[in-house]
């Protein structure tokens, strides 16, 4: 059964991605120096959020309420000592998760975020933007439409400018330190493809890989039990086998629990919460980290690499290189998944046969259990790593349904070939415990290799290292081919700031705003 959401309640970009509707993006962090007056901009600024309610444009997924598309999309977003800012009952903020509590710096070591290229030379966080010297209280996330040109439509410097103004009306300090065009906040958008006079934005990271494939799908979020059966193959839970189940059975929503707040989990239960309830009821916990990407090194080591590949079993090297990036990433670089196509020449027939047609379930509709020692796709590479699915049970993703995150990310600067410019990826990522699923991901299954059977060999395109590691791709141990070894690979990903944020629902704004949070 369905779980019915009260969608005029939950910000949006929870269910929904807005980058693949509003591809700009810019981010801003306020300070609270006055609880009041902080208590008084988030009362008038909920009037602004952006609501999960459907756009009258969402096609088949439109519900009976609807709501017009807005010109930008706002969501809001606290630190914990934000909600201390604001002057929450410390009988409540007593009650919030410790690792929102210690915020994402203090949690570095835990995140592989002191250590290798992530770390200065005296160990600290030196490569963070300035503007995370202090601890933000306020994230505020606007996403906005482009024109033709590839530029931000007006509305977004509209936004901008009303939301300035409304810092400087209540007393807020909106924080500077961003790189970028403006330090005042981070600016983000969709790369963007030329087609004629126009451009397109595309779901492509700087390193030339297809992005956002197979988000969770949990109950509810399409508010149709039919919608989310079907759009739950790939991107949901994958359940035991029958013996007389057919493909789409294997498939359901994740639990609504896992994602928002006051809802039962995979575990039937609910995440324990700070009272009153309904202050965290609908809400989720946000993840902003500023994740810059070296373009130059992952170029020039897939050049090196793919000559030495290249001899070593008589291919071109134009496809070693290929080869190269999708067993390492898990899929090739147009979004095929390695598990299903892990030859050349089975990319390219899976291209032959989805040529010109508009469908997402090939890329999505696989699991793992079948290849047990990863010599289709290797159990070490970056997407086997962070969505196990049937990897660790080998017969069901139990183990791995509580470790789903929401990605809601989004790439800034532009593309070069220069490790030293502006260029990376604002990774969001949405759950209801951020020590279950986020942390543990980064830890136990990006940084550590147990797992993955690497041994301490990190993942091989965001772990973190002193470029001493390796990835080894395996070969079908009947075949009798030499397994390859990639060895020395460089620090790809490097941290530039974030932190813990909680969202919360619009009924637990309008309790912050009016001070009306009792604890009792």
């Amino acid at each position: 059964m369905t779980q019915d959401l009260d969608l005029a309640d939950i910000q949006g970009n929870i269910l929904q991605d807005f980058v693949s509707g509003y591809p700009v993006a810019r981010f801003l962090l306020l300070h609270v120096s006055e609880p009041e007056k902080g208590r008084a901009f988030v009362l008038e600024y909920r009037k602004k959020v952006t609501t999960a309610l459907r756009w009258a444009s969402s096609g088949a997924y439109a519900q009976k309420i609807q709501t017009t598309k807005p010109d930008v999309a706002i969501n809001i977003a606290f630190t914990y000592t934000g909600l201390q800012a604001l002057g929450l009952p410390t009988r409540m903020l007593a009650r919030l998760p410790p690792e929102f509590m210690d915020g994402m710096k203090l949690r570095a070591p835990i995140l592989g975020d002191d250590e290798g290229a992530n770390a200065g030379d005296d160990g600290g966080l030196m490569k963070w933007d300035p503007v995370w010297g202090e601890r933000a209280h306020i994230l505020i996330g606007l996403n906005g439409l482009m024109d033709d040109q590839g530029h931000a439509q007006p509305a977004l410097q509209r936004e901008t400018d009303a939301l300035l103004a409304l810092c400087q009306q209540y007393g807020l300090t909106v924080l500077a330190g961003h790189a970028g065009s403006d330090n005042r906040w981070q600016d983000a958008h969709a790369r963007l493809a030329k087609n004629k006079a126009t451009y397109k934005p595309v779901p492509m990271e700087h390193f030339g890989f297809i992005d956002g494939i197979s988000n969770p799908v949990f109950e509810g979020q399409f508010g149709d039990p039919h919608a989310d059966a079907a759009m739950a193959i790939g991107n949901g839970k994958v359940l035991a086998k029958t013996p007389d189940g057919d493909d789409d059975s294997r498939w359901a929503p994740l639990a609504t629990g896992e994602f928002l707040l006051g809802h039962p989990d995979e575990a039937q239960e609910t995440e324990d919460a700070a009272p009153p309830p309904a202050i965290m009821r609908n809400g989720t916990f946000l993840i902003y980290r500023k994740l810059h990407e070296n373009v130059g090194s992952f170029n020039a080591y897939f050049a090196k690499a793919a000559e030495i590949y290249a001899r070593a079993n008589n291919v071109p090297v134009e496809d070693a290189s290929r080869i190269l990036k999708a067993k390492m990433a898990g899929r090739w670089e147009d979004g095929v998944p390695v598990a299903v196509a892990p030859t050349i020449a089975e990319w390219n027939a899976f291209n032959a046969k989805y040529a010109g047609k508009d469908l997402d379930r090939p890329y999505v509709d696989f699991t793992y259990g079948d290849d047990v020692d990863g010599a289709k796709c290797p159990v070490a590479s970056h997407m086997r790593r962070t969505n196990t699915r049937d990897s660790l049970t080998g017969n069901s993703s139990a183990l791995n349904n509580r470790r789903r995150i929401l990605r809601r990310g989004i790439p800034y600067g532009e593309t070069t070939n220069d490790d030293d410019k502006e260029h990376g990826i604002i990774f969001l990522a949405m759950c209801a415990s951020i020590s279950r699923q986020f942390e543990f991901v980064q830890q136990q299954w990006i940084n550590y290799g147990l797992d993955a059977n690497a041994g301490n060999d990190t993942c091989p395109i965001a772990g973190n290292r002193k470029g001493d590691a390796k990835f080894i791709i395996p070969v079908d141990p009947k075949g009798g081919e030499t397994p390859f070894i990639c060895a020395d690979i460089p620090q790809f990903v490097e941290m530039r700031g974030g932190d813990y944020f909680f969202m919360p629902s619009l009924t637990a704004l309008r309790m912050i705003g009016m001070g009306t949070v009792d604890p009792t």
